[in-house]
């Protein structure tokens, strides 16, 4: 006879696999714009042109998101993991351990808001 916690898990079992994987969660563009403002537009502006109130006072200068020579060249990867980890020899930190896994993915969805068309 099986015990009752052995039916739980078979059970569980079960629904995972006729469920299927777990759907990718959505970014939260509102969430992001609210992290951007906070966190990021004192230097990189509130419309992302790298003319935050503290741009003027940076070396080198903040990363202006409407450039297409800046999206031409990055994956969404890259971006995630210069919000996470920071950029050496600039002033940008790093925000792991700051913003959540989550909070960093809606601020990359909301960067993208400044991407040229096309790039």
């Amino acid at each position: 006879m099986r015990s009752s916690s052995r039916l739980g898990a078979a059970a569980l079992a079960a629904a995972v696999v006729v469920a299927g994987p777990v759907a990718a969660r959505e970014p939260d563009l509102a969430g992001g714009k609210a992290t951007y403002e906070l966190r990021c537009s004192p230097c990189h502006g509130n419309d992302g042109r790298g003319d935050g109130p503290a741009a003027q006072t940076i070396t080198p200068k903040p990363r202006n998101f409407h450039d297409a020579a800046f999206w031409k060249a990055r994956t969404l990867d890259k971006v995630r993991t210069v919000v996470r980890e920071g950029k050496p020899e600039t002033l940008m930190a790093g925000f792991q351990g700051v913003l959540s896994d989550n909070e960093i993915d809606d601020v990359i969805a909301y960067l993208q808001s400044f991407r040229p068309d096309g790039h």
